[in-house]
């Protein structure tokens, strides 16, 4: 018997001989990591956070019960405790120390992934693979989202051979609907399938009856309705084919818009029913409840909310101590729209077959033969929604950048008509929050799924600060790794519409990229709509002394590639003609900035500035490659814009239209966006901070004024080193990450709302004065650089008003300031008092001319001419990270976000 073997059938054994009750549980857990090779707990990292509760990482909780314990009854108690109370595990373990039920929640709620019965382990134990010290991939037998993948797979194929041979393609669809239902039927048992209309004959071909073949044999009992038509309605439509076998909206996020909007109210108010008639009352009011999905695609979300009203049905009639009560539920309690009608058609048949399942399950009565849910063709946007108690749903993911280009610009001009209330720089699902919060009625509740960015500026001001004047969000997820078919981070966001609604709240998060990242949860008591546990900055207002400074902007935006040159071409062009010079210019990126070692400019840019055409021909060959490479594309661009503004004004004479690429083409060879105005902020300076303008970490960076910033980065017009510090501080990156939009997971620095409204502490004095005047006399007669540039200039001080320093940092004479974390000691002492003895060496120092007094080490002067230690002084007071000294290439710094390097660059 190999070692493995041998190790569990001497666990297997000693479990046996256990009681099997609460007291064993540390001693089964113990003895279970050292079946699969760790010395102990300890060694292995797991540990308990409840007598029968182990946590084990991301990557188990095991909870343990008496023998004999319905392990099925604990799996949904346990889901919740799972969702709102540890980092998700990705696998989750009950056992009762016969049997052990596997689960992976995020992927499969409703049964296990896996039974073992632990004396069987010995031979039988390939589920468990993750427990080893070496882990291997687990094997499951009760994978039913793999036996899913596989039946939309088989079915897609048969309707892709069906289409590719000619048959018409609703025809197609209509057929392979029809099997679908009937191998559903089939599987579950059902004697009184749904009568169609007749449907012309389909002639299937061997390909396509070996594929249907294949799909019938199939355990289609154990198929996941909801996941099934998620995958299915992908599979059907070429645009999104890339999406099937990769992602599917799972039940567990499912869950977090239908535990919070429906299922926990009601419960809670079913177990404060205590007699006969408060039960009735309720079980009138739980049967006239309206449930709507504005979106509901494939209805997988009105699925597993039917499922859950007829659990909720069931208890309340198990409450009840007369005599039976039939179902009062029906599909009637639910409303749909979606704009595709093969979404609808779907949703329909998914819905008929999931409550035939369910009531089975929950042994409930039969439901009425004509009660159907009330799906609509339509745009939920532009129509009028039936009345709902309960609003649940998951509305398209559109950015605004694209929305024109995805809906067309008449769709957008209707939109912005219907709801001027929204701003134009609101993502999509922004209008939709705002209608269900309309149509909700007081004391209705809603969750919804948007991207991560309805907590963001506009878009956040437009929903979700919308919602919160009249509502209260009951429960919020910040960040998520969407599940679904599209690749974002998502929140969402569950509200009643009743204000100040007290009471414990959760608000969670996912804390990194991954499917399976951890999560954490908090209990507050109250969460604004920046869906954030700290102090909410949403109303911060812009700063008139910020706005009057104009020292951040944007890169220079090129328009086409053709503006930009590598190495070898740009070094070609100065060789053939010194003059080129004049219009090539090093062009940093944020790749550049980020990814390379050196952190030099990768590529050169043409700009010719505001020359007219006639002058920028005398530039022959950097025009002769814009002509060639950006003329053709900009003609292109002009023509299909005004393709479009045709069709517009087809509809409206009076509509708005878009004339960029029209402008563009009239200055063809001039870049799309150069931002003159930074230019002439930089001129006056010989270097200027950068960033990524979409960055995970605080790196700013000097920049020589020679080199052109791209537009994935943001420029400060500053050149001073108490800048670069303030811009640096752990202050402003905290103020920025509570500000700022995000692109997916990293944050994104734009100008209007982190700059604008961050206060930014008083710069250095800069009254003139001898020690501000050997400063900047300093700046321009120091050593010039190694890379020949010229000699870096006096400190700018950030703006801010004057005069604002704490009286403890006003100027003191040299003596009074000694070495880093000394205490400032006053700048004069009483005249009554003799004066104090000096050390020999300071004795000397102060005897010292002012002409011989030694120059500073560093060719940059400082703030301030007094010395470092009113900077030290300063950054304490503030709260930010510690005066960069000395700056060297490489240095590092603290921030929220861990080491950081913090370079600089001229």
């Amino acid at each position: 018997m190999p070692e493995l073997a041998q190790r569990l059938a001497e666990f297997a054994a000693y479990v046996g001989a256990l009681a099997g009750d609460e007291h064993d549980a540390r001693d089964f857990c113990q003895r279970l990591f050292r079946a699969f090779g760790w010395p102990d707990l300890h060694a292995a990292g797991a540990e308990f956070d409840a007598p029968t509760r182990l946590a084990w990482g991301r990557t188990l909780l095991l909870e343990l019960h008496p023998r004999g314990t319905a392990l099925a009854a604990e799996a949904r108690r346990l889901f919740e405790h799972w969702q709102y109370h540890t980092s998700h595990p990705r696998y989750v373990a009950l056992c009762d120390f016969t049997e052990l039920h596997l689960y992976d929640f995020a992927n499969q709620l409703s049964e296990p992934i896996d039974r073992l019965t632990l004396a069987d382990l010995p031979g039988d134990h390939a589920a468990l693979n993750f427990l080893l010290r070496e882990p291997r991939p687990p094997v499951f037998r009760s994978d039913r989202v793999a036996l899913t993948r596989e039946a939309a797979s088989h079915l897609a194929g048969l309707f892709d051979l069906l289409v590719a041979r000619g048959i018409d393609r609703n025809l197609a669809r209509q057929f392979t609907l029809r099997s679908v239902h009937a191998l559903f039927a089939d599987g579950l048992g059902l004697t009184d399938p749904i009568t169609y209309e007749p449907l012309a004959s389909v002639e299937l071909s061997r390909e396509e009856q070996d594929l249907l073949t294949r799909a019938a044999d199939l355990d289609w009992s154990r198929v996941q309705l909801p996941v099934f038509g998620d995958l299915f309605q992908t599979a059907m439509d070429p645009a999104r084919r890339h999406a099937l076998g990769v992602h599917f909206t799972s039940e567990a996020d499912i869950q977090r818009l239908v535990l919070p909007s429906l299922v926990r109210p009601w419960r809670e108010r079913i177990t404060a029913a205590d007699s006969p008639q408060r039960r009735l009352a309720l079980h009138e009011e739980l049967a006239r409840l309206r449930l709507l999905d504005p979106a509901c695609g494939s209805g997988n979300i009105l699925c597993v909310a039917y499922r859950e009203l007829l659990r909720l049905e069931a208890d309340l009639l198990s409450r009840s101590q007369a005599s039976p009560t039939p179902s009062r539920l029906s599909l009637a309690n639910l409303c749909g729209i979606d704009r595709d009608p093969f979404a609808v058609e779907l949703a329909r048949i998914t819905l008929q077959l999931a409550e035939l399942q369910a009531r089975r399950e929950l042994d409930l009565s039969p439901p009425h033969p004509d009660a159907q849910a009330d799906l609509r063709v339509a745009d939920a946007l532009f129509t009028d929604w039936p009345a709902a108690d309960v609003i649940l749903g998951n509305p398209p993911f559109q950015a605004k950048n694209n929305m024109q280009r995805a809906f067309g610009p008449e769709y957008l001009r209707r939109l912005r008509a219907a709801y001027p209330q929204v701003s134009g720089r609101a993502d999509y699902c922004v209008y939709w929050l705002r209608k269900a919060h309309d149509v909700l009625p007081p004391g209705g509740r809603a969750g919804l799924v948007g991207t991560n960015t309805i907590r963001q500026n506009e878009s956040r001001d437009g929903g979700l600060g919308y919602i919160t004047q009249t509502g209260t969000i009951t429960e919020a997820v910040a960040a998520e790794v969407w599940s679904g078919d599209a690749a974002v981070n998502v929140s969402i966001v569950n509200w009643i519409k009743q204000p100040d609604v007290r009471g414990e709240k959760f608000l969670s998060w996912q804390t990194g990229d991954a499917a399976h990242s951890p999560w954490q949860t908090v209990a507050v008591e109250r969460i604004g709509p920046s869906l954030s546990p700290a102090t909410d900055v949403s109303a911060a207002r812009p700063l008139r002394s910020n706005l009057a400074a104009a020292c951040c902007y944007q890169g220079q935006t090129v328009g086409h590639d053709g503006f930009l040159l590598a190495p070898d071409d740009a070094r070609g062009m100065l060789a053939d003609a010194g003059a080129n010079a004049a219009v090539l210019f090093p062009y940093l990126g944020g790749d550049d900035l980020l990814g390379r070692r050196d952190g030099a400019p990768s590529r050169h840019v043409i700009d010719f500035g505001e020359r007219d055409r006639l002058a920028a021909e005398t530039f022959a060959a950097p025009f002769a490659r814009v002509r060639s490479t950006v003329l053709p594309a900009r003609r292109r661009a002009a023509a299909e814009e005004q393709r479009r503004n045709a069709a517009v004004l087809r509809t409206g004479p009076s509509a708005r239209i878009n004339r960029h690429h029209a402008v563009f083409l009239d200055q063809w060879w001039r870049l799309s966006w150069r931002r003159g105005e930074m230019l002439a902020a930089l001129a006056g300076l010989a270097r200027y901070i950068a960033c990524a303008r979409v960055t995970r970490r605080p790196i700013f960076e000097f920049v020589g004024r020679h080199i052109r910033p791209s537009d994935a980065l943001v420029v400060f017009a500053l050149a001073d080193d108490y800048s670069f510090g303030v811009l640096q501080s752990a202050l402003h990156w905290q103020w920025f990450t509570a500000r700022c939009s995000t692109l997916k997971r990293d944050y994104r620095y734009t100008f209007e709302h982190r700059v604008v409204r961050v206060p930014l502490a008083a710069g250095p004095d800069r009254r003139a004065g001898p020690a501000n005047r050997r400063g900047r006399a300093h700046a321009a007669t120091g050593p010039r650089r190694r890379d020949g540039a010229p000699p870096r200039l006096a400190p700018r001080a950030l703006p801010g008003p004057r005069h604002t320093r704490p009286h403890s940092l006003a100027r003191r004479p040299r003596s009074a300031r000694r070495g880093r974390g000394r205490r400032l000691r006053p700048a004069r002492r009483s005249a009554a008092l003799p004066p104090r003895p000096q050390p020999r060496a300071r004795r000397a120092r102060a005897r010292r001319p002012p002409d011989r007094r030694p120059r500073p080490r560093s060719s940059v002067p400082e703030p301030r001419a007094t010395g470092r230690l009113h900077l030290d002084r300063l950054y304490r007071r503030l709260s930010l990270s510690p005066p960069l000294r000395p700056f060297s290439r490489g240095a590092t710094s603290s921030c929220p976000c861990g080491p950081t390097r913090t370079t600089r660059r001229t």
